[in-house]
């Protein structure tokens, strides 16, 4: 972690060490603190290298399993699985010689990248373009060696390196982001520009990189972040490498998409529900960039070219329109400026020149002037571009000619952007220091210039500068921690205006002024004052002098019913949106239902009536409705009663809609007990429970009525700017939707009242954002009370008026719309995200309410590849599958092979490529095992287990193997068996092939073998012939070197012990002769290796050296020891025995010479060879702490020793040999 990343934000951590990150001080820390686990994946590189050595310590890593990780790291395993799960890769090799490399060179061609064997991502490699290169680096290198090998690796120019972000969860992908690098491949991830959403990747290449991700995470059974780096040529994909943690663009990606992918990772490390492939919140008309920030003027002498090592300091992303803006946006954070003028180019290879001929002739046209170096100029102007020639004169004086100089051009400011294109990014020799190059690019930072040195970057560049952005701050220009959602202008069908029909008052203004700050773009006016009331033309008129004051919303005027006016109002219909039938006691408009019975004869059919009656008097409105057969509104509903009628006269079929007054879902008489024109706590959860039956929300005059009755001084705008907010709060707390606002303060009042379309007007509002209501200008009754949402930005008629509640200085834009019916419809407007309800899912960020995106989940195995693009991400592939293992070990099992239905009796039988198969094979088990603990491949097998000999774990390990193939065994006792009584080897093994499917046999005899494979009717697996050969034991310890080293070429193995009768020492070297590895023999006098082993040993040219005494020297080289004990009875007596019983003893002592990642071996039982004291090094795989888990259960480790690895070996072996 980070510690300035922790020491910022203290919340992030409870205790905070500043050690350095290696073994000893996170296994002191880890019960120090009593952890439960430790989660690595997040810290880097560093903590993924002591993964497994914690592993081993016994200390529960979360997540993915260490082995896994070691899988991914060890380039011998990483490349061996890739190959078993058909997933490319660049041709790569390990060397040990100038002349081995050379060779592998010409075999591939150049170009290559080399570096030292030891060395972690781009550090000290170096691409070489020719043979001279390679000996030119290799002299300043190390020497090559087997103690100083190298790497090389193809190098695929013109590549594009793409990037894979992802989660999964036992293996299943959960989770994934692609963005894709401007440069080609060969700059470092870290220095790189990155993309996101990718836009140049054609669908194929979408397809296939989803593909591979999904095979890699299946067989690194992945459970947290990895991270992909793949290279794409001609739709062809490679993978570069592996990283199985949070990579450096976690962030990146995770910020722009809107999915927290560390939560998602952390949550399945710790086993906690999670959302899979949560939605994104970026939409379709916005790209983001990464571009990389530079310190080169700070570091003298270094030279600015991007490479293979990472050079950058820090990173700046920025968002825009498309890839070109939020590139231009991006560099100019870093500090870049804009060319005003002058641009100099100075571009090395032909392929480079002709590549960038297109931007620079659109430069040209763009008015710059350009100048260039020697070669470029000349090749600028034969494609007749004007471009002044300048050149590097050596030891310029004062009196030389600046106007041809480059360097005073650069010294004296004259240039605005240097575009230097080297002909190859090669290491960096003493000679290229002092290069004409490399002085004008050292120029250009001294003088802070803008220094462009990639060719993908400087065509992006022109690209950008060539559409003339803008590049003002817009929304998609930033993110907070918080959601902003967009939404349409909002409506309040029910404003209280107190003076409405008073002369000169000035509440409208207030009134419209508090909605647009609140984010209502348009509000209906209720024709009730608290003095007066709009009953006539006459006071129709006076509200509209009011309006000519100024309006800062849209606003629309309604008529009061009264028992003898139905004829007045007959003048003024087409001046007003509704006609209101009022009951609230306001301005003395008490009404009675017969009086204004007349109005549903006179009142225009196509115009809304509106009414705020209660009990009796809703239902004898709501009767004369339905006898006139008119629509009908009730507006500020309050009661159960109420609520519930009108819902049965929904369902009946009557027109009726109905609004509440969203004080009325916030407050009862139980906050407020003297004020009973609020509803009681029963009313109050009527009303939530019959939410569908609501279909708008309002204000209406309750918040005013309210201030009165308590005293407060009534403000004309009391309540609007609470309304937004409290709703907002009950999205978070999951009583609301988004969809609920929009629909009941949008959609459905612009559809009962046929109000027309406000075009260019939206509210942005935040939510998840805590906030304690403070009364700055009047009274609210939530005043102390937090709130989780409010109103950021409103916009109208394309201007922004309010920006956090603060209505901005301009001139009022508001109208009045009463006279103006519906234009036509617009397409429907939905929401551009779903609010997302799960309490623990990854937090959305910035939906608008126009679109919805969904990211893609990668598709199945047996998928067909999806013709998509990767635009919008939502349209990728399909749903995941857990990957079946099955499958994959079906077709390894039914491929024809050297095992099928065959005896193994001697290591000879097999071929290097039989040993791959059954590693293979062993691998997949190993899989199986760790996540179902019982594979029912061998069901119905039945295997039989003769032992002559004593055994423990041999025949334990078999029985196991079987059982866990979900087959069975039948174990045979000799001691109790028919051969006490006499009965032959051959009697016995056709007795048992009547019973079983194969036999193993261990036997005292070397001739038992031959016994077998003349009379066994069924498969033998020989466990031991006498002290000649134990094939089973040989192959889980070359199986055990090459998971524990990643591979068995090129290794030194020591062989210690008892030689002459070590049965799987013989199986062992015998195995060895296809590896290229060196054997060291040491033994006692007497218990040297036989002499037919050692002349095929010598034959070989494998052996190093023999030797009585375990000299420093020997065990310095060795990279395997491999000890085994004198057996006793081997020995014709006891004498002889006792002479050469303690001949070695490995401790931690003898261990000082030893490297410290050397393998130590033994077959078992031990004596006195090995200390105990050795048991719990990390080197010794042999007896490691052994935890079986369950499968899937978190927590428990799995630590592999040698016998473990025995088991998958002998389940492979059993399966390949019984499969059916």
């Amino acid at each position: 972690m980070n510690p300035e990343t922790v020491s910022s934000d203290h919340s992030e951590s409870d205790r905070l060490y500043f050690e350095n990150l290696d073994l000893e001080t996170v296994l002191d820390i880890n019960e120090l603190e009593a952890c439960e686990g430790i989660l690595g994946a997040m810290g880097g590189q560093a903590p993924q290298m002591i993964a497994l050595p914690l592993h081993r310590a016994g200390v529960k890593v979360l997540g993915t399993s260490p082995e896994m990780i070691d899988n991914a790291e060890n380039r011998y395993k990483f490349s061996r699985m890739l190959d078993t799960i058909g997933v490319d890769q660049p041709t790569w090799k390990e060397l040990t010689s100038f002349e081995e490399a050379k060779k592998f060179c010409q075999k591939v061609s150049y170009p290559v990248l080399v570096r030292p064997s030891y060395v972690l991502s781009g550090a000290a490699m170096n691409t070489v373009y020719s043979e001279q290169d390679l000996e030119n680096y290799l002299a300043q290198a190390a020497e090559v060696s087997r103690e100083h090998p190298v790497v090389i690796t193809k190098y695929i120019e013109n590549a594009k390196e793409i990037e894979m972000d992802a989660v999964a969860k036992d293996g299943v992908v959960v989770g994934h982001f692609i963005s894709e690098h401007v440069e080609n491949a060969g700059v470092h991830s870290g220095d790189a520009t990155l993309i996101l959403p990718p836009q140049d990747l054609e669908p194929e290449t979408i397809a296939r990189i989803e593909e591979a991700t999904r095979k890699i995470g299946a067989a690194l059974n992945v459970t947290g972040p990895f991270n992909i780096q793949f290279i794409a040529k001609d739709n062809d994909i490679k993978v570069i490498e592996c990283n199985v943690r949070a990579s450096r663009s976690f962030p990146f990606v995770s910020k722009v998409m809107g999915v927290d992918l560390i939560e998602m990772a952390t949550k399945a490390m710790m086993g906690r529900p999670f959302v899979e492939y949560p939605p994104t919140t970026i939409s379709a008309d916005c790209v983001a960039c990464k571009v990389p920030q530079f310190s080169f003027s700070r570091l003298s002498g270094a030279d600015p070219v991007l490479g293979v090592e990472m050079a950058s300091t820090g990173e700046v992303a920025c968002f825009g329109v498309d890839k070109y803006e939020a590139y231009l946006k991006a560099l100019i954070s870093t500090g870049f400026k804009i060319p005003k003028a002058n641009i100099l180019l100075s571009m090395g290879s032909f392929k480079d020149k002709k590549e960038m001929l297109p931007s620079v002739e659109k430069l040209a046209r763009l008015g710059y002037k350009l100048f260039a170096t020697a070669g470029t100029a000349d090749f600028l102007q034969e494609h007749k571009i004007p471009v002044q020639y300048l050149e590097v004169l050596a030891n310029e004086q004062e009196d030389q000619r600046s106007e041809f100089s480059l360097t005073q051009h650069l010294a004296k400011n004259m240039i605005d952007l240097y575009i230097n294109l080297p002909s190859n990014n090669k290491y960096r020799r003493p000679a290229n220091y002092m290069s004409k190059g490399y002085q004008t690019r050292r120029m250009a930072v001294d003088y802070q210039i803008p220094l462009v040195t990639n060719v993908k970057n400087a065509k992006i560049l022109v690209e950008a500068i060539a559409r003339h952005f803008e590049l003002g701050v817009a929304t998609r220009d930033f993110q907070t921690s918080h959601r902003t959602i967009t939404l349409p202008g909002l409506i309040n069908v029910a404003a209280f205006v107190p003076g409405i029909a008073t002369q000169a008052s000035k509440d409208l203004l207030a009134v419209t002024k508090a909605s647009v700050s609140a984010g209502f773009s348009m509000i209906r006016i209720m024709p009730v004052g608290v003095k007066a009331s709009i009953t006539d033309a006459l006071t129709l008129k006076i509200a509209q002098q009011s309006a000519k004051n100024g309006g800062f919303c849209d606003f629309n005027f309604s008529v009061s019913a009264t028992s003898d006016n139905a004829d007045q109002i007959s003048h003024v219909t087409g001046e007003v949106g509704s006609l209101f039938i009022p009951f609230n006691h306001l301005s003395g408009n008490i009404s009675k239902v017969a009086a204004v019975t007349s109005h549903f004869d006179k009142w225009p059919t196509h115009k809304p009536i509106v009414t705020d009656a209660k009990l009796t008097d809703l239902a004898s409105i709501l009767l004369l409705a339905s006898l006139h057969n008119r629509r009908i509104h009730v507006t500020s509903v309050s009661t159960k009663d109420d609520i519930r009628l009108i819902a049965l006269s929904k369902a009946k079929g009557l027109k009726v809609t109905c609004d509440v007054s969203i004080f009325s879902l916030y407050l009862s008489q139980n906050d407020f007990p003297d004020c009973a024109l609020l509803p009681t706590e029963a009313d109050q959860n009527a009303l939530w429970e019959h939410l569908s039956t609501i279909d708008v929300f309002s204000i209406g005059s309750l918040p005013y009525q309210l201030a009165s009755s308590l005293g407060k001084t009534a403000d004309p705008a009391v309540g609007i700017a609470d309304a937004l907010p409290l709703l907002l709060t009950s999205v978070t707390e999951g009583k609301l939707t988004i969809d609920d606002i929009k629909a009941r303060l949008y959609d459905n009042p612009k559809e009962i009242f046929e109000l027309h379309e406000q075009v260019g007007t939206t509210v942005e509002v935040e939510i998840d954002r805590p906030y304690g209501v403070q009364s700055t200008s009047g009274w609210s009754p939530f005043e102390g009370r937090t709130m989780r949402g409010s109103v950021q930005r409103v916009t109208f008629q394309d201007k922004t008026v309010c920006l956090d509640g603060e209505l901005l200085p301009l001139p009022s834009l508001g109208k009045d719309m009463s006279t103006h019916g519906a234009l036509p419809m617009s397409p429907t407007i939905k929401p551009q995200l779903q609010s997302m309800t799960h309490p623990e899912s990854p937090r959305d960020r910035r939906p608008s309410m126009f679109n919805s995106t969904r990211p893609s989940k990668l598709r199945s195995a047996d998928g067909p590849l999806p013709n998509k693009t990767f635009g919008t991400f939502d349209e990728l592939s399909l749903p995941p599958l857990h990957p079946a293992i099955g499958s994959k070990l079906h077709d390894l099992l039914s491929q024809p092979s050297s095992w099928k239905q065959h005896s193994v009796l001697s290591v000879t039988q097999y071929t290097r490529a039989d040993l791959h198969h059954l590693f293979t094979v062993a691998q997949q088990m190993r899989l199986g095992v760790q996540r179902e603990g019982v594979l029912n491949i061998l069901r119905g097998r039945v295997l039989c287990t003769l032992f002559y000999e004593p055994s423990t774990r041999t025949s334990a390990s078999f029985d196991a193997a079987m059982q866990r193939l979900g087959g069975r065994t039948v174990v045979i006792s000799t001691s109790h068996s028919s051969v006490q009584k006499g009965e032959t080897l051959q009697d016995t093994l056709r007795t048992l092939g009547c019973y079983g499917d194969a036999v193993v046999l261990r036997h005292p005899e070397e001739s038992s073998v031959d016994i077998a494979r003349r009379y066994a009717p069924v498969p033998v697996i020989n466990g031991g012939n006498g002290s000649k050969e134990h094939p089973t034991q040989a192959f889980l310890d070359l199986f055990t070197i090459r998971e524990e080293l990643g591979t068995v070429q090129g290794l030194t193995i020591t062989f210690v012990g008892d030689l002459l009768y070590g049965r799987p020492v013989h199986s062992l070297i015998y195995l060895l002769r296809d590896y290229g590895v060196q054997v060291q023999l040491v033994s006692p006098k007497g218990l040297a290796l036989p002499a037919e082993v050692r002349e095929y040993l010598i034959a070989s040219g494998q052996l190093l050296c023999e030797s009585e005494e375990l000299t420093p020297e020997i065990l310095g080289r060795s990279d395997v020891l491999y000890c085994t004990r004198v057996q006793k009875e081997r020995f014709p007596t006891v004498e002889e025995y006792e002479k050469v019983k303690n001949s070695y003893r490995i401790d931690n002592r003898t261990l000082k010479s030893a490297k410290k990642d050397m393998c130590i071996l033994h077959p078992l039982p031990r004596n006195e060879e090995i200390a105990p004291e050795v048991d719990t090094d990390q080197r010794a795989a042999y007896f490691r702490q052994v935890c079986l888990p369950y499968p899937r259960l978190l927590g428990r480790t799995l630590i592999h020793s040698q016998m473990r690895y025995g088991l998958y070996c002998r389940m492979a072996l059993l399966a390949l040999v019984m499969a059916p």
